[in-house]
């Protein structure tokens, strides 16, 4: 001990050996301790999240597949303004269309009484006379179908086309003048359009607009055919403008 204290080199190389055997032992054990290393990834790379890119989907792509309208669905166009009873048999599309005859006298009575005298009576004559002659037309035409045959009952079941004209009906009662669209759009076109319409005192349509939050699963071209096929239609005369709606119903081919 004397000859260490009085070596001081030989002191500190004890010391240093002493402290250099603790670490080795200690790191030893520490190791020895765990079976296998885990390794923990850096919290910064999970800090911040990525959203994905919103894509915007126009009303067109969107698919959805509408309800009650791809079956039991009949080719027939239906007044709702139509009193008769509904039913599935012994029915038609049409009121009895009257007689022609009658239909120009009250005419003519009509647009005397809206005139109010005797200064217009010539012109009465001629618009009657230009109305009965559309009539008689209208019911020996061989395209346009008769409503000669309508029986008492309307269709109860679902129609392609319907619409409502309060006081009105299709021209001569004849619903074949309010004409259907519905096979015109092809593969894919399943849906409902609802047209609102304005009609003049002589049954012309004269402005036509998309209902769009009556019409369902609606393309491009269901939109386009029933514009197009609600300007064709027309209806009986009446005193003043109404205004009315018709709804069209596509059938995918």
């Amino acid at each position: 001990m004397k000859g260490i204290l009085n070596r001081p080199e030989h002191f500190f190389i004890a010391i240093i050996v002493a402290l250099s055997v603790y670490v080795f032992l200690f790191m030893y054990f520490q190791i020895s301790s765990y079976k296998e290393l885990v390794f923990i990834e850096p919290f910064e790379k999970y800090s911040r999240i990525e959203e994905p890119e919103e894509i915007e989907l126009k009303k067109d792509q969107i698919q959805v597949p509408p309800s009650n309208l791809n079956g039991n669905l009949t080719n027939v166009v239906r007044d709702n303004n139509d009193t008769r009873k509904k039913s599935d048999e012994n029915w038609s599309q049409d009121k009895s269309s009257g007689n022609p005859e009658q239909i120009a006298k009250d005419f003519e009575k009509q647009l005397f009484k809206e005139t109010g005298g005797e200064k217009e009576r010539e012109k009465i004559k001629r618009d009657a006379e230009e109305q009965k002659k559309k009539i008689n037309a209208l019911n020996t035409n061989k395209t346009t179908p008769s409503t000669q045959n309508s029986k008492a009952n309307q269709f109860a079941g679902n129609v392609m086309v319907d619409f409502s004209l309060k006081g009105r009906t299709a021209f001569d009662n004849n619903n074949w003048n309010v004409r259907n669209p519905g096979y015109t759009c092809g593969h894919g076109s399943a849906g409902t359009v609802v047209i609102l319409i304005s009609v003049d005192n002589s049954g012309k349509v004269i402005s036509t607009s998309i209902d769009e939050a009556k019409c369902e699963n609606a393309n491009s071209c269901m939109r386009e055919q029933s514009l197009k096929y609600a300007n064709l239609s027309k209806f009986n005369a009446g005193s003043t403008k109404q205004d009315g709606y018709i709804r069209y119903r596509f059938v995918a081919q």
